[in-house]
């Protein structure tokens, strides 16, 4: 099989210079990159000026990511005469290679999101949970007068525990209560989550960071985030945890071919059913001020980023009220801080079917820009 070429040395000078400390040489010695360090130059293939001989770097090793910054390597037979520079971050993928990377690390949305809920769905949860998690799912209290209780130790538990006492009556609907549609909610997330990320190669961190949380809607909000703007069309992607244990917090977005800006979640539970406070206009457009403007030491100028909200369970009319607060919030916290490219609330929903004990699954996502945001806003927002 014939070498794809990605670079032709056109003279004296390398190919490429990296920020590495090493160098990478032709086997008849002459120099192809300087500064090389093999995270940088992903599967190029660069052909020697001195000799016309083809070497080819390694391709990304198995479980690692590529630099938050890429750029992507056509095959070429131009010859460059002068070096291409390669700045700390970026990584230089050649086509057939980000091709590979793109499948491996992009979410995988499922082709059906509807579920029908049985004691099988329940029984492939607990199954998906042991062998992703280990171990069992932990037990929580239970209370006949209060079906929420039970939810903030384990929400994925909490949600198992009550549809097994559900699932086989008679006259059990998947929207026939509060609880019942919450636990629902939960488990066709939980579900939906495995199937959109488990090929990763971070699955296991996120899967750690949701974990513990309990699986709620919060802790799967950050990844709905991530694969919502990915349908949409934007480029994201998550950064190698340097931490131990590994968790995954933030992800990054592409604003353009080399740059992008970190998104962060925020928790928007002060008025989450059903512990939640009582919420009107008023409180909610104060509240949306509040938690943006705390959000500050993480989003600025020198760190911009986008702020996604999750409100997690919540009633009828909630979501549309929270997002008349964040028009009304957004522009006033925006002018302050003008390192913030949006704010948008990311929501875990799901939808009745005719049949009542099979519901559609999906996310809300909906961005209020920062009309005094420094840089470009490229974030699409249509498929």
């Amino acid at each position: 099989m014939t070498a794809e070429v990605h670079f032709v040395q056109g003279g004296e000078a390398p190919a490429l210079v990296g920020s590495g400390l090493g160098t990478l040489a032709c086997d008849c010695g002459n120099v192809l990159i300087e500064g090389f360090q093999a995270s940088q130059f992903l599967a190029l293939g660069i052909q020697c000026a001195r000799c016309g001989a083809v070497t080819t770097t390694e391709p990304l090793p198995e479980g690692k990511l590529p630099a938050p910054g890429l750029s992507v390597a056509e095959v070429s037979a131009e010859p460059r005469v002068r070096a291409m520079k390669v700045p700390d971050g970026v990584a230089v993928v050649g086509r057939t290679e980000m091709d590979r990377l793109g499948t491996l690390l992009r979410p995988n949305t499922p082709p059906d999101t509807t579920y029908q809920v049985s004691h099988a769905l329940l029984d492939e949860a607990v199954a998906a949970y042991e062998r992703h998690v280990g171990g069992a799912l932990p037990a929580v209290p239970a209370d006949p007068d209060d079906g929420f209780v039970g939810i903030r130790e384990h929400a994925l538990a909490w949600a198992i525990r009550h549809l097994r006492g559900r699932v086989g009556e008679e006259s059990w609907r998947c929207m026939e209560t509060a609880p019942t549609s919450g636990a629902v909610t939960h488990l066709t997330g939980f579900l939906h989550f495995v199937a959109t990320w488990a090929r990763h190669p971070l699955f296991p961190a996120m899967a750690a960071t949701a974990n513990e949380q309990g699986f709620s809607l919060h802790s799967l909000a950050l990844f709905a985030g991530a694969h919502t703007l990915a349908m949409l069309n934007n480029r994201t992607g998550f950064r190698e945890p340097i931490e131990y244990p590994a968790r995954i917090e933030t992800f990054d977005m592409a604003v353009g071919q080399t740059e992008a800006v970190r998104v962060h979640q925020a928790v928007f539970d002060r008025f989450e059913y059903p512990y939640g406070r009582p919420w009107d206009a008023a409180a909610l457009r104060a509240t949306v001020a509040e938690t943006v403007s705390a959000a500050q030491g993480r989003i600025n100028l020198r760190h911009p980023g986008l702020l996604l909200l999750s409100p997690g369970l919540a009633l009828l009319g909630f979501d549309e009220a929270l997002i008349a607060a964040m028009k009304d919030a957004v522009p006033a916290v925006g002018r302050k801080n003008r390192g913030l490219m949006a704010v948008a609330l990311i929501a875990l929903r799901i939808q009745p079917m005719p049949d009542p004990h099979t519901v559609r699954f999906g996310y809300m996502l909906y961005p209020v820009g920062n009309r005094h945001y420094s840089g470009n806003n490229p974030i699409q927002v249509v498929a």
